[in-house]
Parts: structure tokens; C-alpha cells; sequence
């Protein structure tokens, strides 16, 4: 494994990058789904076709979709979170790449 200074400047940061969001920020696997739903009181607005909207998350739980509320007071915060393992994976899928280069640049100068 090469050190850090010889790698490319583009892998240099995405690895940065990943290493200081990990460490800095909570993050969370998932989707965020707008939900409209009614609540069943016959005369609450909901049942006049102004539906309740709130923001779920869709999760893996033990290898089964899982959809949980989330409260209004930390939509801000998880929002935060999912955004946070977006960018971890986009400098994942940028390091991944250069490794893949990386293996094909060697096979192509190591032929046999």
C-alpha cells in the first residue's frame, strides 16, 4: 500500500473527506420518504382531503425494509445525517475507482 503523499490528488481528498465526515458527523443508511397520510378523525382536515405530511426513513433492519417517523423536531438533523453518507459514499465510489484503475494500469504492465 502506497502512503497517503503518493497518492492522486483527487483520491488524497476523497479519502480526507470520508475519514473527516466519519469521524465528525452521525450518519445513517437510508432514504428519506415524504408520507401523506390520514388520521381517521372524522373532522380533522385530513378527512377533506388535506392529508398529514411528515418525513420517514427507509431502512435495512436486519435485511427487512423499515420505515420509521421521523419527528419534526430532528427532520433537520437526520436530513444532516443521510446527506452525510451520500457524500461518504460519492468519495467511496471515487476512491473505488482509482483502485480499479489502479489494478487495471498494473495488469497492463505486468502481462505475462
Amino acid at each position: 500500500m502506497k502512503h497517503r503523499n503518493a497518492l492522486p490528488e483527487k483520491e488524497r481528498r476523497a479519502s480526507s473527506r470520508a475519514a473527516k465526515l466519519i469521524h465528525d458527523s452521525p450518519l445513517v443508511i437510508g432514504s428519506l420518504v415524504k408520507m401523506a397520510n390520514t388520521c381517521g378523525k372524522s373532522n380533522c382536515k385530513c378527512a377533506k382531503g388535506h392529508k398529514h405530511k411528515s418525513w420517514c426513513l427507509a431502512v435495512r433492519d436486519q435485511g427487512k425494509r423499515k420505515m420509521l417517523h421521523i419527528p419534526h423536531e430532528l427532520e433537520n438533523e437526520v436530513f444532516k445525517w443521510v446527506d452525510a453518507y451520500r457524500e461518504i459514499r460519492k468519495h467511496m465510489e471515487t476512491i473505488s475507482q482509482a483502485n480499479v484503475e489502479r489494478i487495471t494500469l498494473y495488469k497492463k504492465t505486468n502481462k505475462e
